[in-house]
């Protein structure tokens, strides 16, 4: 990365902590950046996804002291995320329209700051095998970030601000050579992705088809694939019951946990394999669409990746 971008995220690490993919044995993951050279630029897709700086994997909702229920005392520290790619800048606006009312979301978001970064503007998402919808127009109006780092051809750099958090530290850093997008929601101009309403319809009328019988032997129901998916964002309320200090706590679930599904008296809607895996992509396929218009897979292809026993998401879908 060239100098002025150095100069700038070393700015930046001055009021916030910096997360960002680097090299971790074989594999990239997002990890706290002890060292702005070892950010990785590559544009590869990390292991692991961005969603636990917005939406940790456990975290106190409340006290309750004197009857009261009272905020956590922990605060809000300031996160950056750094060279989110197009893919999972996808994810995480899907995440802002799914909790755009929850407080604990929006505070972090509040607090945080979205990099987003192509390793080859305009044409590295390609690489990734979308397979839901497509990016070819109007790419960045339509993702939500802060600061957009756009590598072009012949290793020229373009910068753009997506929000006036974005434009203000940009400037403080000493970047005043961008340009800015306003964000134009998620949807395109052109109507929600044609090939996501496909997707949608078949999804509808597979239930009972053989495909769910012949993944209900071969799923183990781990839940490895919701809990790596940037989009899967279901969760469980534990409430410990403790008169000197009873608290609240949000923590990530899966569909595909036994007790996801329990209600009084024992009995469980999902309560075989093949429900949890259907329940699981219609979720993602049907629902999500129905609710956002927007697919509920972004095609980052990390479920595949840590599926222990080979499922592939895009065979499934094209069997569908």
């Amino acid at each position: 990365m060239n100098n002025e971008i150095q100069i700038f995220l070393n700015k930046l690490s001055e009021e916030f902590f910096l997360f960002a993919p680097q090299q971790d044995g074989q594999i990239i993951n997002i990890k706290e950046v002890r060292d702005i050279g070892d950010i990785d630029w590559s544009g590869r897709m990390p292991a692991n996804s961005w969603k636990s700086l917005f939406l940790p994997a456990r975290e106190k909702l409340f006290d309750i002291s004197g009857g009261r229920l009272t905020k956590p005392k922990t605060g809000w520290p300031q996160l950056a995320a750094i060279g989110v790619n197009v893919v999972d800048l996808k994810a995480l606006t899907l995440l802002e329209l799914v909790f755009s009312r929850d407080v604990y979301y929006q505070e972090r978001r509040r607090h945080g700051l979205i990099v987003g970064y192509s390793a080859s503007w305009p044409n590295d998402y390609k690489k990734y095998k979308i397979f839901s919808y497509n990016f070819e127009e109007d790419i960045l109006e339509h993702l939500v970030f802060d600061i957009f780092i756009a590598r072009l051809a012949g290793g020229r750099i373009k910068i753009y601000s997506g929000s006036e958090k974005g434009q203000r530290i940009l400037e403080e850093g000493g970047i005043i050579d961008y340009e800015h997008i306003e964000f134009a929601g998620p949807i395109s101009e052109n109507g929600p992705d044609k090939k996501m309403l496909l997707l949608k319809k078949k999804m509808e009328s597979s239930r009972g088809k053989k495909i769910w019988d012949e993944l209900d032997k071969i799923c183990i129901t781990c839940g490895k694939c919701s809990i790596n998916c940037p989009t899967c964002f279901c969760f469980d309320l534990e409430d410990r019951i403790d008169p000197a200090s009873p608290e609240r706590t949000r923590k990530w679930s899966s569909c595909f946990y036994n007790d996801f599904s329990l209600v009084a008296g024992g009995a469980r809607e999902l309560d075989t394999v093949g429900k949890k895996i259907f329940f699981w992509y219609y979720h993602k396929f049907v629902r999500i669409p129905f609710e956002y218009m927007m697919p509920g897979c972004v095609g980052c292809g990390r479920c595949s990746k840590v599926c222990p026993v080979g499922i592939k998401i895009e065979e499934v879908l094209k069997k569908i």
